[in-house]
């Protein structure tokens, strides 16, 4: 994401819940820290939405509440997590992530906000947002959706070089200061605040070594690959 800014593009981040069950720190504490993460990753926006944290759902009322969001931002990427993973709530966000994308390019589907409410069981007939609404009713859907492996043992589709960005890359992770300063809770579940920066390293060490960089970050796509040149394919084979 840091490099896609670096490059002019324009990102932004979704958190899905407000990190309120978390072992670790406060709902209060992620939100200073995600602000402070997106600053150092140069996004244009973040959001976080009010699923409840620790039981993401992928039910018709979160598929609207993110499909909205997708009408509005317009994403022509979506990077999502990988369907499969230890925490329940990241491998829902996989699946929820990708049916929110398909709803909010059917050209028949009302996701305003009072759409939303419906959907939830609560009253209409508060102010509308208009901006906003309008904004909502314009269908799209990503021309791409990708997901991000680096913490599942699955081959990756491609890398991406972030030799140039790794220190900021790991700032970023830092930002999250609640979760990687040492502390008695969850001591089992994170590592250790010395050995943080050695497993981080390892990894995109060994992503890179795929990809004949220094260090890297590995993604998966689904789709095959388009070649228009033969001579133009990066790494090499031997």
């Amino acid at each position: 994401m840091l490099k896609m800014a670096q490059r002019g593009r324009r990102t932004g981040i979704l958190d899905l819940t407000q990190g309120e069950m978390g072992t670790r720190g406060t709902a209060e504490d992620r939100a200073q820290e995600a602000a402070e993460a997106a600053k150092i990753l140069r996004v244009s926006w973040r959001q976080a939405l009010d699923i409840p944290d620790g039981r993401v759902e992928n039910t018709w009322e979160n598929k609207l509440k993110v499909a909205r969001v997708i009408r509005e931002q317009r994403p022509r990427v979506v990077i999502l997590p990988y369907w499969k993973g230890r925490h329940p709530d990241h491998y829902t966000a996989s699946t929820l992530g990708y049916e929110a994308c398909f709803l909010a390019g059917l050209a028949k589907l009302d996701i305003s906000a009072d759409a939303a409410e419906a959907a939830a069981g609560l009253k209409a007939g508060r102010p509308q947002d208009t901006r906003q609404d309008a904004g909502a009713t314009k269908l799209h859907r990503p021309f791409k959706i990708i997901y991000a492996t680096l913490y599942y043992d699955v081959r990756p589709t491609f890398v991406v070089d972030i030799t140039e960005l790794f220190e900021a890359r790991f700032q970023a992770l830092m930002a999250y200061k609640s979760q990687f300063s040492d502390q008695e809770a969850g001591k089992d579940l994170f590592p250790a605040q010395a050995e943080i920066r050695a497993r981080i390293e390892a990894m995109a060490r060994f992503y890179g070594l795929l990809g004949g960089v220094t260090y890297a970050e590995p993604f998966l796509q689904k789709e095959v690959g388009l070649v228009e040149d033969l001579m133009t394919i990066p790494v090499k084979s031997i």
